[in-house]
């Protein structure tokens, strides 16, 4: 018994030294690695400031593509990029971030082409319509208000009512597939041969969809909700229709399937504004 209980203590002691032995040799180990790592980031910082003042890095070409609305010397403007700089100092994403601050620009990416190029890559924002909201103000191809409208932004667009600030910006989750939509029905004109020219205004409403205004004669039509490629083809046979017959529209309801009502006038006699209310005479069309 004696012998075995020595066994014993003598086994539990030479495990406790080598448990202790191991630790300390990963400890050790742990210890030498941190040092590496300490050691090579200390380093290769010490080369990073070596080689960002060395002149062969500094910047000697930029290159901006892909704007339009805005001159290259406006977007290194923006950028804050500095001549001769060294280009490894330079902080891309920094720069990315001041020049997407601008309204026209969508997107910025920066490239470094080594040893002294810098390559600067633009993507604007397309105006496809204005909206009004007390003040006009441009919306871009994917239905983002982004900008006051000014004089030398050009404003030969159709422009969007029916719809506030407060509700846009309260509200987008409705407001905005809206907006959408009237972006999708100027397409569907453009596709059926219909120019946005002769669109003067598009009225936005939560209940009863899209009308739109003409500019070349006083015409109301009433799109409704989309689908709107059926619609906008219905609406080319009318206005030829109509056109053959010597009359112009001043009504046109499409909110039916198969059918609109249309209320006309002589193209050669005086016309008169739209009112509201139910004075004249309405035709029904199968179309």
């Amino acid at each position: 018994m004696i012998r075995n209980y020595r066994k014993k203590t003598l086994s539990r002691s030479t495990k406790g030294k080598r448990n202790v032995t191991h630790a300390f040799q990963l400890c050790l180990k742990c210890t030498a690695m941190i040092l590496l790592i300490a050691s090579a980031f200390f380093i290769s910082n010490i080369l990073y400031k070596k080689i960002s003042q060395l002149s062969y890095f500094k910047l000697r070409k930029v290159q901006v593509e892909g704007c339009f609305r805005q001159t290259p010397t406006q977007i290194l403007y923006m950028a804050g990029i500095q001549p001769r700089v060294n280009l490894l100092s330079l902080d891309l994403k920094h720069i990315c971030q001041s020049i997407e601050n601008s309204p026209w620009v969508e997107r910025a990416k920066i490239k470094r082409i080594l040893p002294n190029q810098l390559d600067i890559s633009v993507i604007e924002r397309k105006v496809a319509a204005l909206i009004n909201l007390k003040q006009l103000y441009l919306v871009d191809k994917k239905g983002s208000v982004f900008k006051r409208a000014e004089k030398e932004d050009g404003l030969m667009f159709p422009i969007l009512t029916g719809v506030t600030w407060n509700n846009l910006m309260n509200h987008q989750q409705i407001y905005t597939p809206l907006i959408k939509q009237a972006l999708t029905l100027m397409d569907c004109f453009e596709e059926a041969g219909i120019p946005l020219a002769r669109i003067s205004e598009i009225h936005l409403d939560i209940t009863y969809g899209l009308t739109v205004f003409t500019t070349h004669y006083p015409a109301q039509i009433e799109m409704g909700s989309p689908p709107y490629q059926g619609k906008c083809k219905r609406l080319c046979t009318i206005l030829r229709d109509l056109e053959q017959k010597d009359l112009l529209p001043q009504n046109i309801d499409l909110n039916y399937n198969n059918k609109a009502f249309v209320k006309s006038t002589p193209r050669y006699e005086t016309i008169k504004p739209i009112k509201k209310g139910g004075d004249g005479k309405w035709g029904k069309m199968e179309i």
